[in-house]
């Protein structure tokens, strides 16, 4: 019997929920991330087919007995190629780290920069990325992951009504979705990033019936997203209210109204907020949300190792 965790890489996601579905299964809520987004790639992904440019992976950790502890996976399409890092004993994320390095060096994969998750196995992580590239770190988005189990709609109603967007609605969704990253990080007080992050796919998105839309006398003010369920858990987001129906409660009203509908369908909802967001946090606390658990990412800032001295002068 081995005495180390061990970390074998995938690259195809049916293999990873054949070898770890059901501890993806055994904690959904936890795992909604990560459930989420291979179930979708694996609907999508033809073996023997064309690859995408950016980088995907996953790697399955397993503990010295073989069973399989933990999914990890880098498939974030655009930059930082964010690791998403679950909770894990500190050596068997230090593993993973340098098991993603190796990777990384090999296939010629952009740097391993961003790494988020539970804060633990975060920083033991990305603390091993940083004996083997030099460099800083800082920390970024704080996040916290909420469920709730029982919602409370706001009374009395905002006026207006949900309803599901349709493909007239792609051009506002599409908009809304590429500014959603830079106005929440605005929100809670952090300078805008150089490239902000943006939210692609909005015709999938409303094809697939993930997109909700409050409606007030035919003019849409606020856009509540939801994705598929993955083993019973269905995580909300983005919820995206345009600075000007701010104050107005739309948000509250749709993200309770589209809870309560994942609940009567006998899933659980979960989702997730900045924890340095004070409007975000304050409003789902008061549709029913409660606090699952606090993440951190972490940045690698690399710092360019000494180039040789430069020659001096013999005059």
């Amino acid at each position: 019997m081995t005495t180390a965790h061990t970390v074998e890489l995938l690259d195809d996601p049916a293999a990873v929920l054949a070898v770890a579905g059901d501890l993806l299964a055994a904690e959904p809520v936890l795992s909604s991330v990560v459930s989420s987004v291979t179930h979708y790639a694996a609907r999508t992904f033809i073996p023997g087919g064309s690859r995408p440019e950016h980088p995907m992976w996953w790697a399955v950790v397993r503990d010295p007995a073989g069973v399989v502890v933990a999914v990890s996976m880098r498939t974030m399409p655009h930059a930082p190629h964010t690791v998403w890092v679950p909770a894990m004993p500190d050596d068997a994320a230090r593993l993973l780290a340098r098991t993603a390095l190796e990777h990384t060096a090999r296939a010629g994969d952009p740097p391993l920069t961003s790494a988020n998750g539970p804060i633990a196995a975060v920083r033991a992580f990305t603390d091993e990325v940083l004996r083997t590239t030099c460099g800083t770190v800082r920390e970024d988005r704080p996040d916290r992951l909420w469920e709730a189990t029982r919602i409370k709609r706001p009374d009395p109603a905002p006026s207006g009504h949900a309803r599901q967007a349709t493909l007239a609605d792609l051009d506002l969704v599409s908009e809304w979705f590429a500014v959603f990253h830079a106005e929440a990080d605005a929100q809670a007080g952090r300078p805008p990033e150089d490239e902000p992050l943006r939210i692609e796919g909005a015709p999938r998105w409303i094809e697939e019936g993930s997109v909700w839309l409050w409606d007030v006398d035919g003019e849409v003010v606020q856009l509540t997203g939801v994705r598929p369920p993955a083993f019973g858990v269905v995580r909300i987001g983005p919820v995206y209210t345009p600075a000007e129906h701010r104050g107005h409660g739309y948000a509250r009203a749709l993200v309770a109204e589209v809870a309560q509908r994942v609940l009567d369908a006998g899933d659980r909802v979960c989702l997730y907020t900045d924890r340095n967001n004070p409007v975000s946090n304050r409003v789902y606390a008061a549709i029913g949300f409660e606090p699952v658990l606090d993440q951190i990412n972490l940045v690698v800032e690399p710092v360019a190792p000494p180039g040789p001295a430069p020659a001096v002068r013999q005059d």
